[in-house]
């Protein structure tokens, strides 16, 4: 029989502490004895009594039991004391704070006699926030709670509207519902929430006092026993809030707030403590030592550790003792201090899973290695000890989502996958909005994860590293069993509900923050050793050579092993499973293609030169051959017969492309290569290549060839997840989501065209990674997109056709194009394929077709002319890509205007330059060599690419040289004598112009007065001009600090190096850090409406609108530190007279030095070394870089060079300068290559290859070919030699352009 009452004690050093609990507020029981509660001194007599038991938090789950024993520290009864003190004695709101590392604490364990008389454990999972709920469970408290995110608005926290029967209908939110009934309201996550958004409840908090959007008005018990007005809040309303602190910091608190809350401070477990409370939960078969070196090895981490997460780590090693060690079971829950996690390198025996059997075979293709089974063993070994959610971190393409797929199908699991990504908020994780199609009244959707925990499901949540960690967060209940849907409903989890989480590495700032360190079992994915690999491709594609697959897996270790200065392109550059998957496809079919394949894979033609070079240096180490031949007519024979195997039937004509298209070789050539993969099986193309190289026009010719329908897509800035998949509209006041050409695409089978697919955000595109990878993909209005059958059962999954495909057209991620890099984030999706610069003969062909009227000569002229400008791009020396859609344009404009010449019809294209003098002069000398003159005599060109205005006549006489005003505008000024800076007139500090004082450049076209008109200018006017320009003169060196033989001697200097200086502003002019993209600001009350709240928008919600702002969060790149470590040893002096390297290096500093100041992108270190030190500093970042500080910082390194001790740092600067820098810091050695005389060889200058940061040595002085060997056998291209000071501006633009990415 049960018992009318339930008896709790809980038992601590101090003594037994008694609960009288009624028992109504379980299970079915009716009667109370002794209604009153006692924790430690504090009683109450009468608690409160609600009208809805169901919000009672159930942790207990007693249903006839007998006992209730739990043992608790002595602060977490103290904490239990102090909670029922302010809530039912004091009648105050409260606050438990603790750092992030404490927030989660385990506060009892259950132990009961079952109506068989055995003995039972059941571990509960708690977080501090707990305490709470085992508070509101001993109490009898019934809660409403509120997880308070960046997304929390004041609909949440007061009525949200909802459309009934074509009405308005206003729904009680969490705060009003336990206003109203006088719950116990939680705040969970007080610090997450937007500034200003939680005043809404500073009246609430203070006077219980609340208007309504109804238009009613919540007023406190006193004032309603009054005035009988208003709606009365019950008087056991009490508000508990939950914050988390960083250490050494005060809580950020708006004061209003804060000082309506009484707050405790949740202090770490001693280790005496932890130990005594894991030992009463302990099962007894952890030996004593074991249990003690856990406990210890948790308490003495420095950042603390919550008691909660380290019962977990012993209940984990309890159950696999015999597998893995004590470290390995904190590693599984994140307890220490270099976020480790568990692996399968930890695993010492076999894991005992038993009671999971495979019920299923492995799904399709699905290939089982040992290392892949361990990992699947670690998962269901985690949920053996009581853990519903697991999270693999790795890598991507290691395996990660296709092994949680896997698992569910062998042990028969019904899966729900959710792709995640940053627009997801706290209310969309469990579920979404939308209106009843027959009566357009609004309804709530259960999402993929509130769906699995509801029905008992497994669910991988694909991508938790991209939301933000309060989004995250917010799961943090559901993962321990209790959900609150934001409908206000809520259920208890299902038992058989289990979580598989995949994210990738944490970067710069991890997203694994304490918090969600607790929500998860911890499971690192590594790439899989090449034995797997080999193993795995060998049973999938069976016809591939053995000595092919070996050049491939050779391949990837080599690539492994390389080190960029870039992350991106190392990134790019790594062969992981999923490509390897790509290449081996397609290599199966077309063995004597493989360099092609391996190339376009990696975008090899798109990485910098150098690391370029390193790739081919590893496929040359491989015995892979640089560059395949295949023969033209081969290559058309083989095209006609792939078309007609992948020909189809068009069912809709219109939607077939229909473009004029010149058949040549080239793009027949990469035409062949993407119907190659398309008949392989390639779900998803990447078709990538510079702008006007004919990806749209190859695309459409294939498709038009294929006869095949084409769904379109145009993606930008704004293209946002709903927008790519689903079109909503307002009618008749119901929202409709119409199919947007993704969705009809894969219905139909049709091929998506996704045309720059760059420009998006990557999140966006990465979304297409679930429906292509994992055959799954869930649209905003319920309905989900599968590989397979149609399910009569459920006409919301909509089967994807057999012959869907997507193609992403997509520009290279380097300057000067603006788009994201999804080469870099998604190439191991998509099978790449690379559109390069056309050939000249096809190049050719294609001119002559739109040059009917231009003679042959200056169409091969002009063919040859872009093949240069190519060559520059790509050496680096102009930045900008010139394609075949240019010099089409020059044809097009010749054939039509003939007169016009040839000249005139290419400044149409180059007009864009001719502001940069140096680029300028480069693209003239190009066309000058191919007999195009663009002097003055010939068209409106200009000396150094300065816009020449015409001969100007002075509007007034020379007679007073003054500056002239100065026009803060900057509008061109001509021929007149009143502004500074203006050309072709009189008096005024300008060019072009007669009788002013000195020269004043502002940048505008140059207007020349004639010769006799400068000479009409009197003596004394002259006179005074040259006063003044003397002033002038003296005030501008004393502001240096420089007399006249310093101003000569810098001037001389600097005159070596003007032009390189040029060049190197002008490079780095190109390396513009991105800016900070502005981003959708949610949530707002103007601006665009939001296509995410359309529905919220019909029910007449405010915050539906979207605008664009920076972030809130300090996003923008920081300025590259560059450190110039220089030679200034005695070597450099001795042989200056041999090969001018002293003055070689001088000329170097100087160019960086100018170069670089007042570039606020950078922070600029020169540090010296010498016989006599490693480490001589010049220049800081807070050096003042002007002319006089230029000269004193090179005279400084002469000095050191004359009258330094004979010896050698180069080393020991080479080390010191990379130990002390920081991640991502550029190191530029520059220095002689007088190594040999001092015994140093390769292995001293290992420190160049640090992974963490960008070293580069450049030789500017040889004894013979020392500098030449030495620098050939660096590894990684870290080593340069640079004898000539006109090469140093390009290399120093390479190595920061690479660093900078």
């Amino acid at each position: 029989m049960s018992p009318p009452f339930l008896l709790a004690t809980i038992r601590t050093r101090r003594g037994a502490f008694r609960f009288h609990l009624s028992s109504r507020y379980f299970g079915n029981w009716i009667g109370t004895v002794n209604n009153s509660v006692t924790i430690d001194d504090v009683t109450v007599d009468q608690p409160p009594q609600g009208d809805s038991p169901h919000l009672i938090p159930d942790l207990l789950r007693l249903s006839g039991f007998h006992e209730v024993n739990s043992s608790l520290p002595p602060c977490h009864v103290s904490h239990l004391r102090w909670m029922m003190q302010k809530d039912l004695v004091l009648r105050q709101d409260f606050l438990l704070l603790g750092t992030n590392s404490l927030a989660r604490e385990r506060s009892w364990t259950l132990i009961y006699w079952n109506n068989g008389n055995n003995l039972c454990t059941c571990s509960y999972y708690q977080f501090r926030r707990q305490l709470l709920l085992l508070y509101a469970t001993l109490l009898g408290r019934e809660i409403e709670w509120v997880s308070i995110t960046k997304d929390t608005s004041e609909a949440d926290l007061k009525q949200r509207k909802e459309v009934f029967s074509n009405r308005t209908r206003y729904v009680n939110q969490a705060p009003v519902r336990a206003a109203l009934h006088g719950r116990l309201l939680i705040l969970d996550g007080l610090e997450k929430a937007e500034r200003n958004v939680l005043p809404t409840l500073n009246n609430l908090l203070e006077n219980r006092e609340l208007p309504l959007d109804d238009g009613s008005m919540l007023v406190s018990p006193e004032v309603y026993a009054t005035h009988g007005l208003g709606i009365a809040v019950h008087k056991d309303f009490r508000v508990a809030a939950l914050a988390s602190l960083s250490n050494g910091e005060s809580a950020m608190f708006d004061p209003p707030l804060r000082s309506r809350f009484q707050a405790r401070l949740v202090s770490p477990v001693s280790v005496d403590d932890m130990l005594v409370n894991a030992s009463a939960r302990s099962s007894g078969t952890l030996s004593t030592k074991k249990l003690k070196d856990i406990i210890q090895m948790a308490g003495a981490l420095p950042q603390g550790v919550s008691l909660e997460s380290v019962h977990d780590a012993v209940q984990y090693l309890e159950k696999h003792q015999n597998s893995i060690t004590p470290a390995a079971a904190l590693n599984a829950h994140c307890i220490n201090s270099t976020g480790k996690m568990i692996g399968v390198e930890d695993i010492i025996k076999p894991l005992n899973v038993d009671g999971h059997d495979r019920r299923n075979h492995n799904t399709p293709n699905f290939v089982e290695t040992e290392i892949i089974k361990a990992v699947q063993d670690l998962i269901v070994a985690a949920f053996q000890s009581g853990k519903r959610a697991v999270a693999i971190v790795g890598p991507k393409g290691c395996y990660k989502s296709a092994v949680a797929r896997n698992l569910a199908h062998s042990l028969g699991e019904k899966i729900e996958l959710m792709s995640l990504h940053p627009d997801i908020t706290d209310r969309d994780l469990l579920l979404t909005r939308g209106t009843c199609k027959e009566s357009g009244n609004t309804i709530w959707r259960e999402t993929p994860l509130s769906r699995a925990a509801r029905e008992g499901r497994w669910v991988i949540l694909d991508g938790i590293d991209r939301l933000r960690s309060d989004t995250l967060t917010s799961l943090a209940l559901l993962m321990e069993g209790l959900v609150f849907l934001p409908d206000g409903s809520r259920f208890k989890v299902n038992d058989r509900f289990r979580c598989i989480a995949i994210g990738l590495p944490p970067k710069e700032k991890s997203w694994i923050t304490p918090e969600v360190i607790d929500m998860f079992h911890w499971i690192r994915a590594t790439p899989l050793p090449r034995n797997d690999m080999q193993k795995i491709l060998t049973k999938m594609f069976p016809h591939l050579e053995r000595a092919i697959l070996n050049k491939i897996l050779n391949l990837q270790e080599r690539l492994d092993e390389i080190v960029f200065d870039s992350v991106g392109d190392k990134e790019s550059i790594l062969l992981t499973l999923r490509k390897l998957k790509h290449i081996c496809r397609r290599v199966e079919q077309r063995p004597s293609e493989l360099t092609q394949i391996l190339r376009s894979t990696l975008m090899a033609d798109f990485l910098p030169d150098w690391e370029r070079a390193i790739v081919e240096e590893c496929f040359t180490k491989c015995d892979i051959v640089v560059t395949d031949s295949v023969e033209p007519d081969l290559l058309i024979d083989s095209f006609d017969d792939l078309l007609q195997s992948c020909r189809r039937n068009a069912s809709n004509p219109l939607l077939v492309p229909n473009p004029g298209f010149e058949e040549n070789s080239g793009q027949v050539k990469v035409m062949r290569d993407i119907l190659e993969a398309h008949r392989a099986g390639e779900r998803a193309l990447l078709i990538c290549g510079y702008q006007g190289v004919g990806k749209n026009k190859i695309v459409d010719y294939l498709l038009k060839n294929l006869n095949c329908e084409r769904e379109y897509l145009q993606l930008h800035r704004d293209t946002t997840v709903q927008s790519l998949l689903l079109s909503p509209s307002v009618e008749d006041g119901r929202v409709i989501y119409h199919d947007s050409p993704l969705v009809r695409a894969a219905k139909l089978g049709r091929i998506l065209v996704l045309d720059e697919a760059d420009k998006a955000p990557v999140e966006v595109v990465a979304l297409l990674k679930g429906l292509v990878e994992d055959g799954q993909l869930s649209l905003p209005d319920g309905r989900i997109l599968h590989y397979g059958e149609n399910s009569a059962a459920d006409p919301d999954i909509i089967s994807i056709h057999e012959n869907f495909s997507v193609w992403a057209l997509a520009n290279p991620a380097s300057y000067p194009f603006h788009g994201n890099d999804l080469s870099r984030e998604m190439s191991d999706v998509f099978s790449c394929h690379i559109v390069p610069p056309m050939d000249i003969e096809s190049h050719t062909r294609i001119l002559r077709s739109y040059g009917k009227n231009v003679l042959p000569q200056l169409i091969d002229k002009i063919a040859k002319i872009w093949e240069d400008l190519r060559v520059a791009q790509q050496d680096g020396t102009m930045t900008y890509p010139f394609s075949v859609r240019e010099s089409v344009n020059v044809i097009k404009h010749l054939n039509s205007f003939p007169g016009d010449g040839v000249e005139s019809a290419i400044e149409n294209v180059i007009s864009f330059d001719r502001l940069d003098r140096a680029l300028s002069k480069h693209l003239d000398y190009i066309f000058g060599r191919h007999g195009i003159d663009f002097s003055p005599a010939k068209s409106s060109m200009k000396l150094y690419g300065r816009s020449e205005g015409r001969v100007s006549t002075p509007k007034t006489r020379a007679s007073e040289p003054k500056h002239g005003k100065t026009d803060p505008n900057n509008v061109p000024h001509i021929g007149g004598n009143t502004w500074a800076g203006g050309t072709g007139g009189s008096d005024t500090a300008g060019l072009g112009g007669r009788g002013g004082p000195y020269r004043l450049d502002l940048g505008h076209p140059i207007h020349q007065i004639s010769d006799a008109m400068k000479a009409d200018v009197s003596k004394e006017a002259i006179r005074t001009a040259r006063e003044m320009a003397a002033d002038a003169l003296k005030k501008k060196l004393e502001e240096l600090d420089m007399g006249k033989l310093d101003w000569k001697r810098y001037s001389n200097l600097r005159a070596q190096v003007e032009e390189q200086i040029s060049q190197l502003k002008s490079h780095l002019k190109d390396l513009q850090t991105r800016s900070v993209d502005r981003v959708w600001m949610k949530r707002q009350t103007s601006g665009e409406l939001d296509e995410n709240r359309l529905v919220d928008a019909l029910a007449g919600e405010k915050d539906v609108f979207k605008r664009r702002g920076n972030p809130s969060s300090g996003q923008a790149n920081d300025p590259l530190t560059i450190k110039l470590i220089v030679d200034i040893s005695a070597s450099m002096y001795r042989f200056n007279g041999f090969d001018q390297r002293l003055e070689r290096l001088l000329e170097a500093v100087l160019m960086m030095m100018d170069s670089l100041r007042d570039d606020g992108r950078f922070r600029f270190y020169i540090h010296g070394h010498s016989g006599t030190s490693a480490k001589i500093p010049l220049v800081n970042p807070q050096t003042t870089l002007d002319e006089a500080t230029q000269l004193r910082v090179l005279e400084c390194m002469v000095a050191n060079t004359q009258y330094t001790y004979a010896g050698d740092n180069t080393v020991n600067a080479i080390a010191l300068a990379v130990a002390e820098a920081t991640m991502g810091e550029l190191i530029i050695i520059i220095s002689d290559a007088n190594l040999e005389r001092y015994h140093i060889t390769i292995d001293d200058l290992a420190p160049l290859q640090s992974p963490n940061v960008h070293a580069h040595l450049i030789f500017i002085g040889s004894l013979g070919d020392e500098a030449a060997k030495l620098a050939s056998t660096i590894p990684n291209k870290r080593a340069q030699v640079c004898f000539q000071s006109s090469q140093l501006p390009l290399i120093l633009k390479k190595i920061v352009t690479n660093a900078i990415k």
